[in-house]
């Protein structure tokens, strides 16, 4: 029997849900699944909508998201930037992510081999800028945000699905703000995982001087 690609499996889904709900429940129930239980009380809510054959195909669409994002052991894959655009967006708001090869070229040209660095892409994307990143060396660690919560969680569990280190947020890299994030680890196993974390334990949020009270124009005037 045929094993269904991952998209063959998602499109089966949206015979009666739309297929950008169902798109972004998958990835939400994939983050719940990585964050080592600390999320199941969220998993419950999501699936409850769906019926158990429809609850068995998001499993089976992880699986075979896993087999495809291995690439024959290649790996540093994006399947989900690549279903994203093609069958969520279209294109749509320019989300038209850049090509993984243009990633790589990119990388080839700036990127530095040596190890114990901080790679950042304040518009990640599904992240595969990082991904580019991670395959010259996969010690580094990555930072990424969004404004687009669904990147936001694309680009998460690319970097748990390929072994990669860091964080990713999901907020307005331009006006600084934040909405939610993970930080990513690894288990005493070697195994990543997510932890949700507030915006006090980001360190992709910029940490702004406070501005100090102006006093009053004749004061001003004085001083001068």
């Amino acid at each position: 029997m045929k094993t269904l690609s991952f998209a063959k499996i998602i499109d089966g889904l949206a015979y009666r849900w739309d297929r950008r709900q169902i798109f972004s429940d998958f990835l939400e129930m994939v983050i719940c699944a990585f964050s080592l239980g600390a999320k199941e009380a969220r998993y419950m809510e999501i699936i409850s909508t769906y019926s158990p054959e429809e609850i068995n195909s998001f499993a089976d669409a992880l699986g075979a998201l896993v087999i495809e994002m291995d690439d024959q052991g290649n790996g540093y894959k994006d399947i989900l930037g690549e279903y994203f655009t093609l069958e969520i967006t279209n294109g749509h708001n320019g989300q038209y992510f850049t090509p993984q090869s243009v990633c790589d070229m990119m990388q080839a040209l700036v990127a530095e081999n040596a190890s114990g660095k901080r790679i950042l892409d304040p518009t990640c994307g599904s992240g595969r800028t990082l991904i580019a990143a991670a395959k010259r060396n996969p010690d580094n660690e990555f930072f990424g945000a969004d404004v687009d919560r669904n990147c936001a969680m694309m680009t998460a569990i690319n970097m748990c699905l390929n072994s990669m280190t860091g964080e990713v947020a999901w907020m307005d890299s331009l006006k600084n703000t934040y909405h939610g994030g993970w930080r990513i680890q690894r288990h005493f196993t070697g195994v990543p995982y997510l932890v949700e974390i507030p915006e006090a334990e980001s360190r992709i949020v910029l940490r702004l001087p406070e501005a100090k009270e102006k006093p009053p124009a004749g004061q001003l005037l004085m001083n001068f």
